[in-house]
């Protein structure tokens, strides 16, 4: 087996939750000067999750409780929590992860940590827990949290990058050595710590977050390339991905093919079908893009909110399996294989 994937026994997915907020269309973006037309048109970005009145933590705290009460678990079954996210959490110099555990759980019998692989924090942390459930046989049920929201002044979310706009969301899912929904068959890990870069740039290292101004990823990724052939972190992206999921799909004894849903980030049409689509060679059908497609890229959130929706809509026949594909800057890689009991 490579290095990094890993065939899991007797780990399953409970319950999985998401939390959003209102949408708002690109439409209402572009007519408020937001977002420019051309760039709405060829990401057909239709709508973003912007959540007006609850912070990143808590829409965590919203989606835990109700993947908490899907399960059926109490609260004191649970001893382990894992908040995952990529941005700013509402406040400086405090523990989200503790927060997060008060209000879903309300007890201290518990290991509780925060986990910033940004965009593959949800999937990675799914990993990071079943790696717990299996090593701590008295960790009961684990909890893997997500939450972030994306607000302006500082995160410009229709415009910080190319390609995608970012929505706010919780999302939660549940997982244990008792079966429940899905089974965790197989995960893969890889990572390309070379493409950091791309969204640090040119930029000297600040005293505080407050000398920073809206966050541009646009610009930081001109600096990166200024002294990087756009060819080579191309093919460096692309070959990560391949890698965690063939990896992935090995360790799980199973081809692309075979695979009933596909979970890939989500981005806006045309960058997912160059940076996801294509080279993994599926079809959109199989993925949840359109859905994506109404509510933004949710930081580490994407694939905990597609198992959530595949569980809500019962997609997922008995024997079927998915694959979720994480990406995050950094580059890293996070790939799942989940089976429908």
């Amino acid at each position: 087996m490579a290095r990094g994937a890993v065939r899991w026994h007797d780990i399953y997915v409970e319950s999985a939750a998401v939390a959003l907020g209102t949408a708002q269309t690109s439409q209402e973006a572009v007519a408020a000067g937001l977002l420019d037309a051309e760039e709405a048109e060829t990401s057909r970005q239709v709508s973003v999750s912007v959540s007006r009145d609850r912070s990143g933590p808590e829409l965590a705290v919203a989606a835990g409780g109700k993947a908490l009460a899907a399960s059926g678990r109490d609260p004191l079954d649970v001893g382990l929590l894992i908040h995952a996210d990529c941005w700013y959490q509402g406040l400086e110099f405090w523990n989200t992860a503790a927060y997060v555990q008060q209000q879903v759980l309300g007890h201290g019998a518990c290991v509780a940590f925060e986990l910033r692989q940004m965009s593959n924090g949800g999937v990675s942390a799914l990993e990071t827990a079943a790696a717990r459930l299996t090593a701590v046989s008295d960790t009961g049920a684990a909890l893997v949290t997500t939450g972030d929201r994306f607000a302006d002044p500082a995160f410009p979310r229709w415009t910080t990058d190319r390609g995608l706009a970012f929505g706010d969301a919780g999302t939660a899912v549940l997982l244990s050595r008792r079966p429940g929904a899905l089974r965790l068959v197989a995960t893969a890990a890889w990572s390309q710590p070379l493409l950091e870069g791309l969204h640090r740039g040119d930029e000297p290292f600040r005293d505080s977050a407050g000398q920073a101004g809206p966050l541009d990823l646009v610009a930081r990724k001109k600096g990166f390339l200024r002294h990087h052939a756009v060819e080579e972190i191309t093919a460096r992206n692309e070959r990560g991905m391949l890698t965690a999921v063939e990896n992935c799909l090995a360790a799980a004894d199973a081809e692309m093919s075979d695979m009933a849903a596909v979970v890939v980030p989500f981005f806006g049409a045309k960058l997912s079908r160059l940076q996801c689509l294509k080279p993994l060679g599926i079809r959109p059908e199989v993925t949840l893009r359109d859905w994506g497609l109404t509510i933004g890229h949710l930081g580490a959130g994407d694939q905990p909110a597609g198992l959530a929706k595949l569980l809500e809509e019962d997609r997922l026949a008995p024997g079927e399996r998915v694959l979720l594909v994480g990406v995050g800057a950094g580059f890293s890689w996070t790939c799942a294989v989940l089976e429908r009991l």
